[in-house]
């Protein structure tokens, strides 16, 4: 196996408005700390796997295939092969955004445009970069857990609603599967870390560009291992929050990065990816004295590299019908009218404008012909040796994750919700009947007519282990 790593930075230029909270009512003016895209590829048999982890808060699948173009436009990796993963920092931008979500601005603006433009060639410089440096290597895992630093989201409250809180009764998966890739020298190349948790431990009250906790992850893990690169892949954090959220000031969110990283360098502080020979040497002085040392063998076990995909029709709830959504228009439209004439601030108009561009945009879309009923979705799988990779394109619930990688054939598997392309929420079906924003109301964020239906999650754990089984065949031989 051949492995390169590599980071590159994609601070968008200021002022620019950054996705996650619609209530922020301004552009940030300054850069807590500089987003980054960083990432692997991985080579084995003439087959080459690209794996890249970003601060942006999310990709449309769009804009994820125009990057996954420009990547092998340069490189020659096909698309297929390369897994694109955001982090959904809420301080970060939402590159080929259908719309806005918040912010100074209510459409974007021509820096934010331009900006777009550049991204897809930072995606291919890190990966050309990390191709250049490759050298052999290895790879093993291992899987830590952090827990009190994060929390299920769904609370309940006494009349019957479900909130964003704390749920601390709800399931949590406070797992932080690693993956270490190191030279044959035992040198680091590489740290892959997943863990689920949204990265809003900074709230919308701080005007910054920032990677929340993710920068310090990442800082935390290299200086642990000694170099390398560290890549973050989110998890399944549809319904997870960092324990204490949306702070008003900068600085909590580095020990919440610190305490993960350690994890997640404790993960596979041990778990040397090398096969090791142990060699005696005969030593002495008064008395004849045995020395062992422990040496990477002079043959190492075969290591592979494979990955495969598939595109699901991921079928939607009912959409609104016409007078649904014109009554819906009417009612946004005098609502925002009022708040404007009576001064108030973005913070407060702006959660109105999110609804009203929806239903705008659903009622448009009615007037050409039905809205959809499905909508399709990439999983994505990757072998790495023994270890594993899932990548799948939403904010997928926590026991969906968990339950993937409890079923995998592999020992270690990371599993990536974020990833090629964000379409939305995906909930159990146990939480539909309790509402709320995750099952009812966040699919208006990512342009789609209804929810996910309750089976999607089914759909998506189902697939997923297809497709580890096809990389594993030997699991089931």
């Amino acid at each position: 196996m051949q492995a390169g790593a590599a980071r590159v930075e994609i601070t968008p230029p200021l002022p620019v408005d950054v996705l996650g909270y619609v209530r922020r009512p301004v552009s940030p003016r300054r850069v807590h700390d500089p987003l980054l895209v960083t990432g692997v590829v991985l080579t084995s048999g003439g087959v080459s796997v690209a794996i890249l982890a970003a601060d942006v808060t999310n990709l449309t699948p769009a804009f994820a295939e125009r990057i996954r173009a420009r990547i092998t436009e340069a490189t020659g990796i096909p698309g297929a092969n390369v897994l694109l993963n955001s982090s959904h920092t809420h301080a970060g931008p939402w590159p080929g955004g259908a719309y806005k979500l918040g912010g100074e601005t209510d459409d974007w603006t021509d820096l934010e445009l331009r900006y777009w433009e550049s991204v897809p060639d930072l995606y291919a410089s890190c990966v050309v970069r990390a191709l250049r440096d490759a050298r052999e290597a290895r790879v093993s895992g291992g899987v830590g857990h952090a827990p009190g630093i994060a929390v299920n989201r769904r609370e309940r409250t006494p009349d019957g609603r479900t909130i964003l809180g704390w749920n601390p009764d709800g399931f949590l998966d406070d797992s932080v599967p690693t993956l270490r890739i190191d030279a044959l020298d035992g040198s680091p190349i590489a740290t892959l870390v997943g863990f689920g948790c949204h990265p809003v431990v900074v709230g919308p009250d701080v005007d910054a560009i920032g990677s929340d906790f993710v920068g310090p992850l990442r800082e935390q893990v290299e200086a642990l291992r000694g170099g390398g690169v560290a890549v973050f892949l989110q998890g399944a954090a549809g319904n997870v929050l960092p324990l204490e959220a949306f702070h008003d000031r900068l600085g909590p969110e580095v020990p919440f990065g610190r305490r993960l990283g350690l994890e997640a360098a404790h993960a596979v502080v041990d778990a040397d990816p090398r096969a090791i020979a142990v060699e005696k040497v005969d030593f002495g002085s008064v008395t004849p004295i045995s020395l062992y040392r422990r040496r990477p063998a002079a043959v190492q076990p075969e290591q592979t590299v494979r990955t495969v995909r598939r595109i699901v029709e991921l079928p939607l709830l009912a959409a609104p019908t016409a007078d649904e959504l014109d009554r819906e228009i009417a009612e946004r439209e005098a609502d925002l009218a009022r708040r404007i004439a009576a001064g108030e601030s973005r913070v407060t108009t702006n959660p109105v404008r999110y609804h009203l561009v929806w239903a705008r945009r659903m009622r448009e879309r009615l007037r050409s012909g039905p809205l959809p009923t499905t909508s399709p979705g990439e999983i994505w799988a990757a072998r790495i040796g023994d270890c594993a990779v899932v990548g799948t394109p939403g904010e997928i619930f926590g026991e969906i994750g968990a339950a993937v990688r409890a079923a995998s054939p592999a020992p270690v598997t990371i599993f990536a919700g974020y990833s090629n392309g964000v379409l939305g929420y995906v909930a159990t079906p146990e939480e539909y009947p309790y509402g709320g924003y995750e099952p009812a109301v966040a699919q208006r964020g990512y342009d789609h007519p209804a929810p996910f239906a309750p089976e999607v999650a089914g759909m998506i754990r189902d697939v997923s282990l297809a497709l580890l089984a096809e990389l594993f065949p030997e699991a089931h031989a």
